[in-house]
């Protein structure tokens, strides 16, 4: 009797699921036939397919165990943290769960980036976006991918490379995950849009005809076998190949979940799930693989590696907060406070009223869905370039906006009862280290066990201001470039570090002390993000302090992590408590994206699709908001963090001041980089000019400029700002072309003169959309140089226009211009006299 048949009498009989059953059959079946085409008698070929059947049901059967098992301890946790929830606090609990899993995700990709740290010391992205060390990377793919390059360094870089990820794999099986073990791995990420754009045929047939595909290694799922025993045997059919691959395009293109339709079931894959893939697409040799990376690839193998690390702290963080299916997990939490408030007869809807945020702020944090067609794939792709062209443009000058972070920084501590002025020395002298001994990876940093953020992400600023989907790498660099060449990524790295240090030296300075003993503050914070006693008794017990210069004493999360002699589940339960506490203090320090105000206006919190109409407009109204929005939301915070009305109004007065004193000289330096002289700071003469320190200050300068002059930077009055820089861009290019072609035609037909503005709009659009051409380094020299000299040249009336601009500018910031527009040299040196409390005098 066959396998086949012994599964229909066991289905008769009862004993055997027909569905599962059925399935079996289908699987055997296959296997059968796979293994009768490579050669072998179809009675061998049968049994060989039964064994691997029953092999795959064993396999599956344990994973599921082992899912299980995560999602009750998760259950058991979740049952804890609700019952030991004060009543009046459940109705925060669910956003302040998932706020808790970013941070943790944020220590995670802190601790993840300090294990590839020599890769980094040995290639980044240099300020251009290009590799800092590309013969290294080469090296090291080539390594990575089991093929000996001959270089040392190549060599023992992949070994400690491939150490980490494996220590992220096994981290991951931990909290729920089932994901195999592959040797010789390097993480690789499809490119949706270039596949989908080439189409099916043509990247199957692309594949196939290559040859570089490794069929002993590329497993069928169906028989967890690989196609060859042996490499020398025979490759499978093409048939058997283009049916493969083609599952394989269809998951990238439609998803993996996308063969079966079944009522109830949830999109998308579970989180544990995420990284279960083996991969796929085995190459014979790693010129294979860099080749089909270089056609097909989403990123290069430096932005593979790093966004594969911050992908496993994410989704790492997710399945220790909320299981291995995160999105079922957060609903198990609001079923578990509905039933905590009927017990206790509390207010069903007072106690639930964040849990839809909750699920739009986890929305947020697993990022957006894939794109819907190939017309969706195109759009979001020219969307997501544009607002990377923008950001290249309209934030070229951030980094005098970002001078009101010391305003937060010496609030935040303050609260934490840091000592301000060693924060602000060590954020001065990180600064001055990387210029003294040329590099990102100074002594001081190495010491500190601290890795830059720019380092690890080139991108790191651009979360400031936006969240964005892949773009082309031509606009990701311009806009990673534009950030780097300000100094933003350095100044916003810096300050994260230097906030972090003064932690760093309380912590130690508490080290003697039991959780009991601790200062209130300090105590408070610790019980407000979740620490325990037992999680500062190991944290402090082992005396892991060092002192990194004469007089100061440090107890630093990483540098603890890296030296524990914990059990390892242990000293990552303490490690993220810790270092989850800080950086939740140090997003207050330095804002840069918070998960509970970006959901409120972000599409992708709301399920839309990148490349739909809903997506690209709520993205471009949402663009440039995320910092605003999150220093808005942790000033308000700690504004009710105070204990009495009292400390709130002393609050919010000092948050007031420091903010217009620093907006003030942000406005002041913003002149000055236009080539103007600095704003008249008299109320009598400008009495706008404090109001609009303020705003500066507060992050709302865009506001500032729109109440001032009427339009925001990049036109367009307040519509303009609430529908964001696109909108604009769009009646931009059609003012410049059809409005303009119009007018021409009208003059034609009436047998007048072409008359347009097409000169003149195309040089106001060329200042507004030029990338980096109000950067700090170059002040005012793009625009006088290059536009208003090509202004000159095409327009009789320029001087005319010049002679109005600076008009303008005189009775807006009554003060005068130091390098006048149209001139191709500055006229004098900038007058400084209103800084000195005397008007000037200069026109």
């Amino acid at each position: 009797m066959s396998f086949y048949d012994c599964l229909t009498d066991a289905m008769a009989e009862g004993s055997v699921d027909r569905v599962r059953g059925e399935r079996a059959q289908r699987m055997w079946r296959e296997a059968a036939d796979i293994y009768e085409r490579q050669g072998w008698t179809r009675h061998n070929a049968e049994a060989m397919a039964g064994e691997d059947v029953k092999a795959a049901f064993k396999k599956e059967a344990g994973e599921i165990r082992h899912v299980y098992q995560a999602q009750l301890a998760n259950a058991r946790k979740q049952q804890l943290l609700v019952n030991s929830t004060p009543d009046q606090d459940l109705k925060h609990l669910q956003t302040f769960s998932v706020e808790k899993l970013d941070y943790e995700a944020r220590a995670l990709t802190r601790w993840f980036n300090l294990r590839v740290a020599d890769l980094l010391k040995n290639v980044h992205r240099k300020t251009t976006g290009s590799l800092s060390d590309p013969a290294m990377m080469l090296d090291l793919t080539k390594e990575m991918l089991g093929e000996a390059t001959g270089s040392a360094p190549a060599k023992a870089l992949a070994r400690s490379i491939h150490t980490a990820l494996n220590d992220m794999r096994l981290m991951a099986n931990e909290a729920g995950a089932i994901i195999g073990k592959i040797d010789n791995w390097l993480p690789q990420s499809h490119d949706r849009y270039l596949i989908v754009r080439a189409g099916k045929s043509k990247w199957v047939n692309s594949l196939i005809d290559s040859g570089e595909l490794d069929w002993s290694k590329i497993r069928n799922h169906s028989t967890g076998r690989p196609f060859q025993a042996n490499p020398d045997d025979p490759v499978p059919m093409r048939e058997t190949q283009e049916r493969l691959l083609g599952d394989i395009y269809d998951n990238i293109a439609y998803g993996k979940g996308s063969r079966d339709a079944v009522y109830g079931k949830a999109q998308g894959v579970p989180t544990y799930r995420q990284h279960a893939q083996e991969r796929i697409l085995h190459f014979k040799t790693a010129d294979g693989w860099i080749k089909y990376n270089s056609q097909y690839g989403l990123s290069d193998p430096f932005t593979a590696i790093m966004s594969h690390v911050n992908s496993m702290a994410n989704d790492i963080a997710a399945m220790r907060n909320f299981s291995p299916n995160t999105g079922l997990g957060l609903d198990y939490q609001r079923q578990l406070i509905v039933k905590r408030a009927r017990e206790r007869g509390l207010d069903p809807d007072a106690v639930t009223g964040g849990s839809a945020h909750a699920e739009r702020m986890l929305r947020l944090f697993n990022g957006p869905r894939a794109p819907e067609g190939k017309w969706g794939v195109i759009s979001a792709r020219f969307f997501s370039n544009t607002r990377h062209l923008m950001t290249s443009a309209f934030l070229d000058k951030a980094v005098v906006a970002s001078i009101s972070d010391f305003n937060s920084m010496q609030l935040a501590a303050k609260a934490i009862g840091a000592n301000r002025g060693n924060m602000f020395a060590r954020y001065g002298e990180t600064l001055s280290n990387m210029i003294s001994e040329g590099t990102m990876s100074t002594a001081q940093l190495k010491r500190d066990k601290w890795v830059l953020d720019t380092l690890a992400d080139p991108g790191v600023a651009m979360g400031r201001f936006q969240m964005e989907v892949p773009a082309g790498e031509i606009f990701e660099r311009l806009s990673a470039a534009s950030m780097r060449v300000q100094g933003l990524t350095h100044h916003t790295d810096s300050a994260r570090y230097a906030f972090q240090s003064g932690f760093w030296g309380m912590f130690a300075e508490n080290a003697d002390k039991p959780f009991s003993a601790l200062e209130p503050n300090l105590r408070q914070m610790m019980s407000e993000h979740g620490v325990q006693a037992r999680d500062w008794k190991d944290f402090r017990a082992e005396r892991l302090t060092y002192e990194p210069d004469e007089g100061a004493t440090f107890l630093n999360p990483l540098y603890w992590r890296e030296s524990t002699s914990l059990p390892t589940a242990r000293a990552d339960e303490v490690y993220l408590a810790m270092q989850g506490m800080v950086e939740r203090w140090t997003e207050v320090a330095v804002p840069t994206n918070s998960l509970k105000a970006k959901a409120w206006f972000d599409p992708v919190a709301y399920g839309h699709a990148p490349g739909t109409p809903m997506y690209e407009m709520l993205k471009s109204g949402g663009m440039f908001k995320s910092f605003v929005a999150a220093f808005t939301i942790n000033q308000y915070r700690m504004i009710v963090r105070q204990p009495t009305a009292a400390a709130r109004a002393l609050y919010v007065t000092q948050m007031a001041a420091g903010a217009t004193v620093l907006g003030a000289l942000s406005l002041q330096i913003g002149e000055i980089l236009k080539g103007n002289d600095p704003m008249s700071m008299s109320f009598m003469e400008n009495p706008q000019f404090w109001g609009l320190a303020a705003l500066k200050g507060g992050g709302f300068g865009i506001i500032g400029d729109i109440v001032s002059t009427g339009q925001a930077s990049w036109g367009g009055g307040l519509g303009s700002y609430a529908s964001g820089p696109m909108i604009q861009g769009v009646q931009d290019v059609w003012g410049l072309t059809v409005s303009n072609a119009i007018d021409a035609a009208g003059d034609l037909a009436s047998g007048r003169d072409i008359e347009t503005g097409f000169v003149k709009e195309a040089v106001r659009l060329g200042k507004r959309y030029t990338p980096m051409g109000q950067t700090p380094a170059v002040g005012p020299a793009v625009d006088r140089l290059f536009w208003d000299q090509l202004h000159s040249v095409l327009d009789p009336e320029a001087e005319a226009d010049f002679l109005k601009k600076a008009k303008v500018q005189k009775n807006y910031t009554r003060s005068g211009s130091w390098w006048m527009p149209g001139s191709p040299a500055p006229d004098r040196a900038p007058d400084l006299s209103s800084l000195l409390g005397t008007r000037g005098t200069s026109g």
